[in-house]
């Protein structure tokens, strides 16, 4: 009988280790596909089920199997360990504040979002699966008072995108070549040079061809550091940090300031913001704020969405002199 459920561990831990070893190599591969890139996605909670998966094999006394699991794990922490090896900043009151939202196909409450941007003092808005109906709804809910400029590019579903800000913005452009509204514009601060701030919504890599997201991604790479300008960035990525696309997205071309997440440059950690409002906690931190050319996050936390399937995000970004 004590063998038989030595047994049933060493196969549970197994399986457990196993499922863990595959959110690694997934991590690791960059290989494009649909299937591949799910498992990238949960690679935290498959290491976690990887611990597991260790105590069951030490449970049923399988010393080496156990030994083979601390390997894996080791591999896995290592490859997380970038996001909470951070750097503390000093929070400025000079600081813009920068906050994300996507809501979800505007259903968002907009009372609630806007009360967000007044209590958190938000200077710049991005927003993503903004609607026309939307649009009105907020503007009744008094957003364009606390952000009065604005380039918006709504759209019926998930499509349209949104910037809104409490300094004028200029040059807006709806970028060319992407399914969804990825948007940028120059947010023009006094004695400041023009900063370049984007609403950015790159297609999933699942249900969409993986190869697509893929090329998108590869795309904003190209237009991002061929800005020159000081940028300042908001995303539903649809992508976490265990895609290589999204790593490399940010490492950017060589001899090239990379971009800055804020979440991994403050040590955050994995900062979940989807699925919002489900009986579990959120899984995946797709909700993210960059910066590029000399802005530095300074803060950077999850906030809640009333209404939507994704947490917002919101950070403090501190501004070079000039």
């Amino acid at each position: 009988m004590i063998g038989r459920m030595r047994g049933l561990l060493r196969a549970l831990g197994w399986g457990a280790v196993l499922a863990a070893a595959a959110g690694v190599a997934a991590h690791y591969s960059g290989l494009v596909s649909n299937f591949a890139s799910r498992v990238a996605a949960f690679t935290p909670v498959l290491i976690i089920v990887g611990v597991l998966g260790l105590m069951l094999l030490l449970a049923a006394r399988a010393w080496l199997s156990a030994a083979g699991a601390v390997l894996v794990i080791a591999v896995g922490v290592t490859a997380q360990a970038p996001l909470y090896r951070g750097v503390d900043e000093q929070v400025s009151d000079s600081d813009l504040t920068v906050m994300q939202a996507n809501i979800y196909l505007g259903q968002a409450d907009p009372d609630a979002l806007v009360s967000r941007v007044r209590d958190s003092g938000v200077d710049v808005l991005t927003i993503v699966e903004l609607t026309p109906e939307a649009v009105g709804a907020l503007e009744r809910a008094g957003l364009r008072q606390a952000l009065p400029f604005a380039f918006l590019r709504p759209r019926d579903g998930g499509g349209g995108a949104g910037i809104y800000a409490r300094a004028p913005l200029t040059d807006g452009q709806l970028l060319r070549g992407f399914e969804l509204s990825n948007l940028r514009a120059r947010l023009l601060l006094p004695n400041r040079s023009p900063i370049s701030i984007y609403a950015l919504h790159p297609l999933p890599p699942y249900p969409e061809p993986s190869w697509r997201w893929d090329a998108e991604l590869r795309e904003l790479r190209s237009i991002l550091f061929a800005d020159t300008d000081p940028l300042i960035i908001g995303a539903d990525a649809n992508s976490t940090y265990d895609h290589r696309s999204f790593r490399q997205l940010l490492s950017g071309p060589s001899n090239s300031p990379q971009l800055t997440d804020a979440a991994e440059h403050l040590g955050s950690g994995v900062v979940a913001t989807y699925p919002a409002g489900r009986p579990y906690p959120s899984l995946l931190a797709l909700d993210r704020v960059l910066t590029r050319n000399g802005p530095t996050p300074t803060s950077f936390r999850r906030i809640d969405l009333p209404g939507s399937d994704h947490h917002g995000v919101l950070a403090r970004i501190r501004l070079s002199e000039g």
